[in-house]
């Protein structure tokens, strides 16, 4: 508040005496403030000018930074896509030529197989014509010895026919004088028989004469002695008859078996006859066979030389063809071979080139490697700021409503609770949805577990991964998705379009190596236009 001034004379006086002093003072100083302040006023001008010109530049670099910005990033995009394109084409390439490859070595082993089997039939049977000629050469050489054996026979039988004949005549010769003799001796015998059976009828008629006679004597002379006489004399004349009888039974025997003896060797001139007459038969016989043997030789011998000449033809005919069908398939072999060396450089360039391709494709896989690494810790970090900003948040509403100042909040838990209708944790996994995201996005407005999804999404399509679409989730976002607001960690930028990714609740899942794709869970379909960054 201004301060109020006593009224006196004296006082008075002397201010307006002061007063005068203080007004040119005042108006001095009035006129400096104003000079200072158009000076200010053209100095705060001229920086307002300049700032303005300063503004207006950078607006015109931002714009030019911002269109130059844009043509790298279409430029990332066309060049991301030409990288995907090409290392598509050089694996269908790949698998292209790998295929030709499997087939032409299979066209390879097929006509390997194919040749051995032919060389193998071609040999079998070149064999078995060879066994065959020579089994017929055997059975012919067979009967050509069968045939000079019965000729040695025959030659053997002309040679000893005349030894044989005259063997024959002299058994014949012999027999004639052993079957006179025989019947000379029979007669001999049967006179000598009849002669001495008349002799001992003679005899024996004599002494019974002389024996009556006699005992007539000694009965006159002497009866008991002529009785015992009588009985002895009797006992050996009974011996002596016996005797007789039985020497005329052994002569009867021996007439008999004389007989037999003559009957038989009748039967066995009859049979020497008989074989005489066949073997004179047998001898015609054969002698008729040796001539049509001898033709037959003849023949065979004819027939022998042309079969061997005609083997010896075939055999000759059968090595050329075989000589020159084992030189066609060497040749072959050799084409074979110089396909198969042609395949195998062209395989070791395909495989050259692969391996080119899977150092840059593992070069590719270790940055994406990377870039996940780096947004799992991002996620880790952001989750752990959000617990910790929840918790504060949550407290300090507590606070205040402890205060009157606001009302009490809702009850919220901090802990991974099943059966909390209100948990900081549902926020995190809101963070994971897709829910109210239009057809095209910004990279920059995804929550990290959304970009660590695409990631996975990104490279499981470079694999070859068969992902299909599904309509997308048209809703608004809620309010517990929360997207944390980082810096961007790699200046390297680019653009892509995406289909449904399949979710995978395993952190470690991320190659097509590492885990089977699960067609029933699925993103919904992204198309960028804009950069994203290359995590």
């Amino acid at each position: 508040m201004p301060k109020k001034t006593k009224k006196g004379g004296k006082g008075k006086g002397k201010g307006k005496g002061k007063k005068g002093k203080k007004g040119s003072k005042d108006a001095s100083k009035k006129f400096s403030d104003g000079a200072l302040a158009q000076a200010n006023t053209r100095l705060w001008e001229s920086r307002l000018v300049a700032t303005e010109n300063a503004r207006q530049e950078f607006r015109e670099e931002a714009k030019r930074l911002a269109l130059e910005n844009e043509s790298l990033q279409k430029n990332m995009h066309v060049s991301e896509r030409d990288t995907i394109e090409v290392i598509t084409y050089l694996k269908k390439e790949d698998q292209t030529k790998e295929d030709l490859i499997s087939k032409l070595q299979k066209q390879l082993k097929d006509t390997r197989r194919e040749s051995r089997k032919e060389k193998q039939q071609i040999i079998e049977d070149f064999t078995e014509r060879f066994h065959q000629l020579e089994q017929a050469l055997t059975d012919k050489t067979e009967e050509v010895k069968m045939m000079q054996s019965e000729l040695k026979l025959v030659k053997e039988f002309r040679r000893k026919r005349g030894q044989m004949q005259k063997e024959l005549d002299e058994i014949k010769e012999e027999m004639f004088l052993t079957n006179k003799e025989h019947q000379g001796q029979l007669q001999r015998m049967e006179h000598k028989f009849f002669e001495e059976k008349i002799r001992l009828q003679q005899e024996a008629s004599q002494k019974i004469a002389e024996l009556a006679e006699r005992a007539h004597t000694e009965a006159i002379s002497n009866l008991d002695e002529t009785t015992r006489s009588v009985y002895k004399e009797n006992v050996r004349l009974t011996e002596a008859l016996n005797y007789h009888v039985k020497e005329a039974d052994e002569l009867r025997a021996e007439k008999d078996k004389l007989l037999k003896e003559n009957s038989q060797i009748k039967g066995d001139r009859e049979l020497q006859d008989q074989l005489i007459q066949e073997k004179v038969i047998s001898s015609k016989k054969q002698k008729k066979q040796i001539n049509e043997l001898q033709e037959k030789v003849q023949s065979l011998e004819t027939s022998l030389s042309h079969v061997v000449k005609e083997f010896e033809r075939e055999q000759k005919s059968g090595q050329q063809m075989a000589g020159i069908e084992a030189q066609s398939s060497k040749v072959e072999i050799a084409k074979l071979m110089r396909t198969v060396d042609m395949q195998t450089k062209e395989m070791n360039k395909v495989k050259k080139l692969a391996k080119t391709i899977l150092d840059q494709r593992t070069e590719m896989e270790q940055f994406f490697l990377d870039s996940l690494e780096m947004v799992k810790k991002e996620i880790v970090v952001n989750q752990a700021k959000y617990l910790r900003d929840a918790a504060v948040a949550y407290q300090k509403k507590m606070l205040d409503a402890h205060a009157g100042k606001k009302n009490h909040p809702r009850i919220r838990t901090f802990n991974q609770a099943d059966n909390s209708t209100n948990s900081v944790y549902a926020d995190l996994k809101a963070a994971e949805t897709w829910s109210g995201l239009g057809t095209k996005l910004d990279i920059s407005e995804l929550t990290w577990e959304q970009r660590e999804r695409i990631l996975r999404l990104l490279f499981a399509k470079m694999n070859g991964a068969k992902t299909t679409q599904r309509p997308v989730l048209d809703l608004k976002p809620t309010g517990t998705q929360r997207r944390p607001q980082v810096s961007v960690p790699n200046k390297h930028m680019s653009t892509l379009a995406i289909e449904a990714p399949p979710e995978s609740d395993e952190a470690d899942q991320t190659f097509l190596t590492q885990a089977e794709l699960d067609p029933s869970t699925q993103l919904p379909a992204v198309h960028q236009s804009s950069s994203i960054v290359a995590m």
